[in-house]
């Protein structure tokens, strides 16, 4: 009586989840957790004196139940071996319930295995979201012993025991009606939910949307935008790994010594003479304790977080070798080692052009960081691995990325590339040749930076860009010129991104020579500049790192000079010009006739019918020039002989002539006889005139001869 009269107040709820069981059924008798369970016993219980056992847990449930719902707060439970009895502080003992022993026994068995409670389900939830290329639905209720089904459009798609939340994964195109069905033994539920493909967001859409919000929150002065490229740099690692750890300098390294820390008796070393004296640091209830921790004395930014050691800013001298011990409470030792790297990230990438040598185009690329690692990609197709500089034609046309990684970042730069500028002729005519002359003097500045493999090549009284640190003010630079390779070796010292002129020898008495933005320009470079040089950068910490670099120095190209001639046979071409380290070639009609280096003049001798343009080409490792003249063949021998025999014919035909007019005039006869010729003054004078009169002018005065002429004989 007393435990239907429990069952009756802790069960009753709805009608429909009232659930109805006999003693003798064979199946289980599932019960709705809150609502109304019927137990039939007997159909005439008047006839029977009834009695209920159970075991211990059966009354442990009961009586958590009961004191859980709080309906039966005065009962007393007193349990006594195998059997129960049920007291009431205000009641007397009732009537004790006889049943036949092995019809109870029966009855009480099948109670025991088979009676079972379970919680009906309760409100079902089913959403959807778009992931990448699929549609996952998510289906989630309360209850007891759960069992889902996922049915789309009228078809099954899973179905099976539900542990939590239930989900399934559907193509982002899915379409129609999905149902989530869940029930347990004593209720059922289920919910549908409309299905639409997911929309088809464009990449580039996103971003460019994205980014004109951001411009305009900007605009609004709401937000503030900080990007920085370094992102994901802090590292992860373990100490039973085999591969060294890249830890990135002045960012986060995470090392994982052991999931639970606390179980253990940590003691981390960093072997450097692999001696007692080497820096140790204890961990004990996973805490560091900073009086046993000589490793990471005086940083507070290392400490331990559940099992795993984290140093916030890791320094130069983090680097090293490592083991890790781990004593547990049996005081059994293990042991791990770890070899931790640390190197500087990519810092900015600068990429520049040089149009410098014959039918060439350097482009440069420079970045902070170690152990870099430099690739090439021309328009989409990788060049070149390794280097730092790359040759290209002087013609290319296009966009050329510089990627430069270490083990612990990564950065690139794109550039546009344009065709080196073109020729500038000036042209000079002649009888016999037409030149014209192209130089590219320009890009005689060079560009070049400390720690390339390839010397650095400088314009002899042009500019020179020595490419140091991007950010000297971080360093305190030193710069060595090696002459005999010891202490006397003229230095330059470098301090807050300033030269020191007290402390600077190599560059004593020359203001053209300056420090800018982390980069030592010599305006006027002089012979005295080449030579092997030696950069030391010491930081904060007082770590240093040097590089090396070769500068040497040439003349750039003069002006060319070309002519020619003909010979027997033969047309000769000449050329010539100034400068250090010459390499020529020689061009006809734009098919490479010679070329080799120039040691004074280069000439060529060509057949004399030659006809065309040929050029002269001379470049070193700082400039090129060249020069162009028009070939036209040399005048036929038999055209030189008839000109000689005109010309002779020419000379002797006036010499004739001269001795014969000369000798015609020595021939003329002299006047008849040899009267002589007198001239006398005629005046004439008026009668009435006075004696004083004057005479008239010179341009009056006439002259006569007058011959005496006989009388002819007769």
């Amino acid at each position: 009586m007393m435990l239907i009269f429990g069952l009756m107040l802790l069960l009753q709820t709805a009608a429909c989840l009232d659930r109805f069981c006999r003693f003798d059924q064979s199946d289980h008798c599932y019960t709705a957790l809150g609502d109304k369970l019927n137990l039939q016993m007997v159909l005439d219980a008047s006839e029977y004196d009834l009695k209920i056992l159970s075991v211990v847990f059966v009354l442990v449930w009961c009586f958590q139940l009961m004191v859980m719902l709080g309906l039966l707060g005065a009962f007393h439970i007193y349990m006594r071996h195998t059997s129960v009895e049920l007291l009431s502080v205000s009641e007397t003992q009732s009537d004790s319930l006889l049943l036949d022993f092995r019809e109870m026994m029966l009855i009480f068995g099948l109670m025991l295995l088979l009676q079972t409670a379970a919680s009906p389900i309760g409100s079902l939830e089913v959403s959807s979201s778009c992931s990448s290329n699929q549609t996952s639905v998510f289906c989630s209720s309360e209850g007891d012993q759960i069992f889902y089904s996922w049915t789309l459009n009228g078809k099954i798609l899973e179905q099976g025991p539900m542990f939590g939340n239930s989900s399934i994964d559907l193509d982002e195109g899915t379409d129609g009606n999905i149902s989530c069905s869940v029930k347990n033994h004593v209720s059922h539920a289920q919910k549908t939910i409309r299905l639409k493909p997911c929309p088809v967001v464009s990449v580039v859409f996103v971003l460019v949307w994205c980014f004109q919000l951001m411009v305009l929150l900007g605009l609004l002065g709401a937000f503030h935008i900080y990007m920085r490229h370094t992102s994901g740099l802090d590292r992860f690692c373990r100490f039973d790994q085999t591969d060294p750890c890249y830890a990135a300098l002045g960012h986060k390294l995470n090392l994982l010594m052991v999931l639970d820390a606390r179980k253990y008796d940590l003691k981390i070393i960093k072997r450097i003479n692999n001696t007692q004296d080497d820096p140790v640091c204890r961990v004990k209830n996973g805490r560091m304790r900073m009086s046993e921790c000589d490793l990471y004395n005086n940083r507070p930014e290392v400490t331990v977080i559940n099992g795993t050691l984290i140093i916030n800013r890791v320094i130069r001298a983090d680097s090293g070798n490592y083991t890790l011990t781990l004593a547990d409470s049996d005081g059994t030792e293990t042991s791990g080692d770890l070899q931790v790297i640390v190197e500087a990230p990519i810092g900015s990438v600068e990429v520049s052009i040089n149009c410098s040598s014959s039918g060439v185009m350097r482009v440069f690329c420079s970045s902070e960081g170690d152990q870099l690692l430099y690739s090439w990609t021309l328009n989409g197709d990788p060049l070149m691995d390794g280097n730092s500089s790359i040759d290209l034609d002087e013609g290319t046309d296009g966009n050329i990325i510089c990627s430069v990684k270490n083990h612990v970042s990564h950065t690139q730069k794109t550039i546009r590339l344009k065709p080196c500028p073109g020729p500038t002729p000036a042209a000079v005519t002649s009888s016999l040749t037409s030149t014209s002359t192209q130089t590219s003097d320009y890009g005689l500045d060079q560009f070049c930076r400390f720690g390339q493999t390839d010397p650095c090549y400088a314009a002899l009284g042009h500019k020179l860009n020595l490419l140091m640190v991007l950010n000297a003010s971080k360093y305190d630079l030193k710069i060595i010129k090696r002459k005999n390779n010891t202490k006397d070796d003229p230095v330059c010292r470098v301090k807050n991104g300033r030269m020191r002129m007290s402390e600077c020898d190599l560059y004593n008495n020359r203001p053209n020579v300056t420090v800018i933005n982390g980069t030592l320009i010599i305006n006027r470079v002089i012979r005295a500049d080449s030579g092997n040089y030696t950069l030391t950068l010491s930081d904060s910490n007082g770590t240093e790192t040097s590089r090396d670099l070769q500068v040497i120095v040439e003349a750039p190209i003069g002006s060319v000079e070309v002519s020619s001639s003909c010979f027997s046979n033969q047309t000769s071409v000449f050329c010539s010009s100034e400068g250090d380290q010459i390499f020529y070639s020689w061009t006809l009609n734009g098919k490479i006739l010679e070329q080799g280096p120039m040691f004074g003049n280069s000439s060529i001798d060509l057949d004399e019918k030659t006809d065309g343009n040929i050029i002269c080409s001379m470049k070193n490792h700082v400039s090129h020039k060249q020069k162009t003249i028009r070939l036209k063949p040399c005048p036929a021998a038999y055209l030189i002989a008839l000109g000689c025999a005109a010309l002779i014919l020419i000379l002797l035909f006036i010499t004739v002539c001269y001795v014969y007019k000369k000798k015609q005039l020595k021939s003329t006869p002299a006047a008849a006889g040899d009267m002589e010729l007198i001239y006398s003054d005629v005046s004439f004078k008026k009668k009435d005139e006075k004696k004083n009169t004057e005479s008239l002018p010179a341009a009056d005065v006439e002259y006569g001869a007058v011959r005496p002429q006989t009388k002819k004989e007769e």
